[in-house]
């Protein structure tokens, strides 16, 4: 299964795809409010067998995709749609930082909601970031989600246990705003 945007083709991950995964997995700046990372080599292959395998099961309740430039096919980050209840999702993303502040993610998290609402017949998604993580909840909002929660001091950033609590966002969608969208 893959989805195309203008620029970027969405498209499952292949072991062959370790040394794009790991340039951005390993990068402290490209993963610093992920719960991952930096990865070792090991974490990346073992990345790439779990989520190979999420994409054999069934009933599929996980979407992990490679996101890669049309034009050049260069691996830029990754996104993914994960089915958490009956109806609902949530999505998530990872850009390698050499490619912020192009659209690229907008572009791709825009297409995996199309895809929750569209394909699999969701009602609601939603994605949660670090307060201070400004270009992931700005994808969220140009995706058309709103700010649903603010929860104060509810995480450390991972790997400093002794740093201070960090805010966390949640935005979300509903299918009937998704198509409201559409219609304007």
């Amino acid at each position: 299964m893959e989805l195309h945007t203008d620029r970027l083709r969405l498209r499952p991950f292949t072991k062959k795809d370790f040394a794009a995964v790991h340039s951005y997995s390993s990068n402290p700046e490209t993963v610093r409010y992920m719960s991952f990372g930096p990865n070792s080599e090991k974490d990346t292959r073992d990345f790439l067998t779990r989520t190979i395998e999420a994409g054999r099961q069934l009933p599929r309740v996980q979407y992990d995709f490679a996101i890669e430039t049309r034009d050049g096919g260069l691996m830029i980050g990754a996104c993914g749609l994960y089915i958490r209840n009956k109806g609902e999702a949530e999505v998530g993303w990872v850009l390698h930082k050499d490619h912020w502040k192009k659209g690229y993610m907008t572009e791709a998290a825009s297409a995996l909601v199309d895809f929750a609402f569209s394909t699999i017949k969701l009602h609601r998604v939603y994605s949660r970031c670090n307060s201070s993580n400004y270009g992931s909840w700005r994808v969220m909002e140009n995706c058309g989600m709103q700010k649903e929660a603010h929860f104060k001091a509810k995480n450390k950033l991972r790997g400093d246990p002794d740093g201070p609590w960090q805010d966390e966002y949640v935005y979300a969608i509903l299918e009937e705003e998704w198509q409201a969208s559409k219609v304007e």
